[in-house]
């Protein structure tokens, strides 16, 4: 075998975000900064300190996700998701059990919220001889690894945004399960940033989670109102979703309706979840990444500005905002040749996306492109 080198770029959120679970149409822009991961021949798949024979890897492919996220705890989390990707590509008999050292080196931020984890499990398939397969294939064995290996919840949005789009372009994706439009290219002098807040973001981490919980928990709390049944909780009908709870506690969840039907996450009987907002969210985001393509289509760029901002509203709503992704977005706002601006990705911080004219923020230092 030769050596392979597989690479993949970082993402901007402009619209859709956490509402990819839920289904919803989401627009993503990928970046001109990139993670690469060099396959070079070895004995055993060699990642940093870790290191697995052909037995070793055959062995943890067979087990259950379970005992595979017990068995790779000990291990450093960045290791989990590069040796997660070649596990399910095992598991999934895409590629044999690889005997390569792998290297990675990346340009994209780590813990900002613009696909850094991603980008490392694209990077890594490619480099394990799967680039080869379909895209949204790909894509959907990343997202796999990074659900039920990595055990973070995250939808198909950054798996997708970043095997299959081009950078500098908005890539429409519709996330049911995931089939892609056209990319666009951005109306002519506009251009899309990401400006990190200096909070770090993780998927993994508690808001994000009880966001997306309380998405489910409200489709299950409709189901069970209306005895029909909806595959997307962005596809749920508007006028029901006036009845659902502000707030609700798990343990009363549970008590009375039991799972959510979403198997990567959890409800904590201890939990309060923001069941309204988090479940009105993957409809509303739909409507507005919908009408932000009307705009795109037509070249208004300024049109985005006030859908920007109801997103924006949206992740305060569900708990998914942060001090520092406000006054960003405040600061940002006040400056001349900025169009809109809002807390993107999985929120908590992270980095708020900005649609503004070409150069508007070149005063800016660490911008992301």
């Amino acid at each position: 075998m030769n050596s392979i080198t597989g690479s993949a770029p970082g993402r901007l959120d402009l619209l859709g975000g956490v509402a990819d679970y839920s289904g919803a149409l989401v627009l993503e822009v990928p970046t001109h900064l990139t993670t690469s991961v060099l396959a070079v021949p070895a004995d055993a798949l060699a990642v940093g300190p870790v290191h697995l024979t052909v037995d070793e890897i055959v062995t943890l492919a067979h087990l259950s996700y379970s005992d595979l996220r017990d068995a790779l705890t000990p291990l450093p989390r960045w290791t989990r998701y590069v040796i997660g990707v070649a596990l399910v590509l095992v598991r999934q008999r895409v590629i044999e059990p690889p005997q390569v050292r792998l290297t990675v080196s990346s340009e994209v931020p780590q813990s900002v919220g613009v696909s850094s984890s991603a980008a490392l499990e694209v990077a890594t398939a490619r480099a394990l001889g799967a680039g080869a397969i379909d895209p949204l294939r790909l894509a959907a064995l990343c997202q796999e690894a990074e659900n039920q290996v990595v055990g973070a919840p995250c939808g198909i949005m950054d798996q997708v945004a970043v095997a299959v789009g081009r950078a500098g372009e908005v890539l429409p994706l519709l996330c049911r399960p995931a089939s892609v439009r056209p990319s666009l290219p951005l109306p002519e002098g506009i251009e899309v940033v990401g400006w990190p807040t200096g909070a770090e973001h993780d998927v993994s981490g508690s808001p994000y989670r009880r966001a997306r919980a309380a998405a489910f928990m409200g489709r299950r709390i409709i189901e069970e109102q209306t005895a029909r049944s909806w595959p997307w909780v962005s596809a749920l009908p508007v006028d029901a979703l006036a009845a659902l709870p502000d707030a609700l506690d798990g343990a009363a969840f549970l008590d009375r309706w039991g799972e959510t039907g979403d198997d990567v996450t959890t409800v904590d009987p201890t939990e309060t979840y923001p069941v309204r907002a988090a479940t009105s969210f993957g409809g509303e985001e739909h409507r507005r990444a919908e009408a932000a393509l009307v705009a795109l289509e037509r070249h208004d760029g300024a049109a985005l500005g006030p859908l920007m901002a109801a997103s924006h509203a949206g992740y305060d709503a569900m708990g998914l905002g942060h001090p520092a992704a406000t006054a960003a977005v405040d600061e940002i706002l006040d400056r001349d040749g900025v169009h809109g601006a809002r807390s993107s990705g999985g929120g908590s911080g992270g980095t708020v996306v900005v649609l503004c004219e070409r150069g508007a923020l070149d005063d800016v230092g660490n911008l992301i492109r």
